[in-house]
């Protein structure tokens, strides 16, 4: 599954795009950060529709960023 790094969603079938290729880590799309974030669903089972509905993605960075509450500074 190739992302778009442009969106962070899924490449294929979303036209023509001139982001840069993205390379397989060997884990899924938004694995690590749902892991980071402590969205799992189970041991090895990230919350992938909690990421996508949540998180918005860093197009600079290429990865999906926690939303912050108003005067959280984590």
């Amino acid at each position: 599954m190739a992302r778009c790094l442009a969106t962070g969603l899924q490449r294929l079938g979303h036209g023509a795009c001139r982001c840069p290729q993205d390379m397989w880590t060997g884990r899924w799309p938004g694995e690590a950060e749902c892991a980071e974030f402590g969205w799992m669903l189970g041991p090895g089972l990230p919350d992938l529709n909690r990421l996508l509905t949540t998180a918005t993605w860093d197009p600079v960075a290429y990865r999906w960023t926690r939303p912050t509450a108003k005067g959280d500074t984590r």
